[in-house]
Order: C-alpha cells, then sequence, then structure tokens
C-alpha cells in the first residue's frame, strides 16, 4: 500500500503505522497496539494522543482500561478540508501582514545581492521574479541548461503559465543540446527561442530582466542562484545578451 499521500498531508511515519495498525486489528488496547505495530509503548501513548488530536483515533473506556479505534478512512477528507480551511485562514494573515513587513523592507534599504540556495530557493527566486514583472515586460534567459529543465521543468510549466496571463514576455538562448525543452518554449504565447552553437553549453545560465540579474546552477547540494538588483549590470548583461541572441542559431 502506497501511504505517502498521508505523509504528504501532514501525518508522520509513526501516526501512519497505528493508524493502520488499529484499522486492521480493530478495537484494541495500548499492550495490542505496541505488540502489533512494533513501536515502543512510550511513543505509543505519545502518537495515539497525536492521532486523537487529529480525530483519527478514538478511544472508549471499559474495565478501567482504554480500548482505541481508528476514525473512519473517509474521515481523511475532513481532515483534508481543515487543513485547507487553516491555509486559507493563514493566506489571509499573509496578506493582511505583507503591507508591514514591506514596510520594514523599505526602512532597512535595499540589498543589491542576495543567495537562493536549494530548489525552494530556485522557486522562490522565480516567485519573486514574476512579481516585478509587468504586462509587456521582457525576460531574457541565457544558456539554460537540460539539467534545469529535468530537475524543476513541473514548477516552470507552472510558472510560464503565470507569466502568461500576465502578458510578460520572454527570450530564451537554449543550450545547443536542449532544443526538445526549447521546442515546448516556442509553442507558448509570447516566447521566443534560439539555441547557441554546437559544442557550447554550460550547467548555469543566467535570468535578466529589469534591474535583477540571476545567475543560477542546479548541482545537488550546491542549487544556488546569486540575484544581483542593479541597473547598470542589469544592462550590461543585457547588452551582453542580445550580443548572442544576433548570433545564435533559430
Amino acid at each position: 500500500m502506497n501511504t505517502q499521500i498521508l505523509s504528504e498531508i501532514g501525518l508522520t511515519k509513526t501516526e501512519i503505522k497505528i493508524y493502520l495498525t488499529l484499522l486492521r486489528i480493530g478495537e484494541s488496547t495500548t499492550t495490542n497496539i505496541v505488540r502489533e505495530s512494533g513501536i515502543h509503548a512510550s511513543k505509543v501513548y505519545e502518537f495515539l494522543d497525536r492521532l486523537q488530536k487529529k480525530g483519527l483515533a478514538t478511544y472508549v473506556i471499559q474495565a478501567n482500561k482504554k480500548h482505541f479505534s481508528a476514525a473512519n478512512p473517509e474521515f481523511l477528507q475532513e481532515f483534508l478540508k481543515e487543513k485547507q480551511r487553516a491555509i486559507e485562514h493563514q493566506k489571509d494573515e499573509i496578506q493582511a501582514l505583507i503591507p508591514e513587513l514591506q514596510s520594514l523592507h523599505k526602512q532597512g534599504g535595499t540589498i543589491p545581492f542576495k543567495v537562493y540556495t536549494g530548489l525552494r530557493g530556485i522557486k522562490s527566486f522565480y516567485d519573486n521574479h514574476l512579481t516585478k514583472l509587468k504586462k509587456e515586460n521582457t525576460s531574457h534567459v541565457l544558456g539554460a541548461p537540460r539539467i534545469a529543465n529535468e530537475v524543476i521543468e513541473g514548477y516552470l510549466l507552472d510558472w510560464h503559465e503565470r507569466r502568461i496571463k500576465k502578458g510578460v514576455k520572454i527570450k530564451y538562448i537554449y543550450d545547443y543540446d536542449v532544443r526538445d525543452y526549447g521546442k515546448v518554449r516556442e509553442k507558448m504565447k509570447y516566447s521566443k527561442v534560439r539555441y547557441l552553437p554546437e559544442g557550447i553549453s554550460s550547467p548555469m545560465w543566467i535570468e535578466i530582466s529589469g534591474n535583477t540579474v540571476g545567475i543560477g546552477k542546479i548541482h545537488g547540494a550546491s542549487t544556488t542562484i546569486f540575484s544581483i538588483e542593479d541597473k547598470e549590470i542589469a544592462k550590461g548583461y543585457l547588452d551582453y545578451f542580445k550580443l548572442i541572441w544576433k548570433m545564435s542559431e533559430q
């Protein structure tokens, strides 16, 4: 049985194991749960309490002993709905907090250089990047390597959908051996694609738009994007992009 989805909605491995044990053996004392699950007694009490708080386990007292039962699996849908309601509430709170945070950010001044690490960091860079872009703005990408597309293609496709809805344009200069991904971009609205000559490739890429330059590399633990906010530096990189654009293959 694939229980990965239970982890994804917020249950720990131990909670899942105890919940499945309860489903399998039915109403039971902790002694039986310990024996059937193989989990130490001290942990069973702790995680039974967690499951009860999540509404996934209940108990009755018989002969001065607690007998535990698993909630009907259909309750998992309600559990998920409750998490969704909590997320919606958090969204509202974050939305209300953003103006205050932005005010603090202005008071602290602009940081010209930032480092985003890991795949979450790269996604954060692109999400921030998109919020700054407006309709008719153009983002320029130089040297998009295959590894970047292979690792975060799902996220990038979603990002492009959001970009297109905003009416933001993009120009790509892909590595020669990444034409399969380049062809996907060619079919997208507001997109233009060219390719570097054969034999020229790099594990990194450069993203230029407005006053922002992002230099990214995906390679295990060293996955990183360096972001620079500087008008003159961005112009220099954009001039470099335009020169290579003229030399690139369509």
